[in-house]
């Protein structure tokens, strides 16, 4: 189970940075007007990722010795 927790939080983790770069560059080269998205959009998702990934080291610290 202590696998699971761990690629849980090194994906979570993973996506945050991707949606963080992704909203900077969306951010920076005003692409957000061409494809209908925001950066605003962008950092939320990536706060959610983050968010995850803090939720799973925690819940991961909760577990029973094995």
């Amino acid at each position: 189970m202590s696998k699971v927790y761990r690629r849980v939080l090194e994906a979570c983790w993973g996506l945050g940075l991707i949606c963080t770069l992704a909203s900077v560059v969306v951010r920076l080269l005003t692409l957000q007007y061409k494809l209908g998205v925001t950066a605003r959009g962008g950092m939320i998702l990536a706060a959610v990722f983050f968010l995850g990934a803090l939720a799973t080291g925690e819940a991961r610290k909760t577990l029973p010795p094995s």
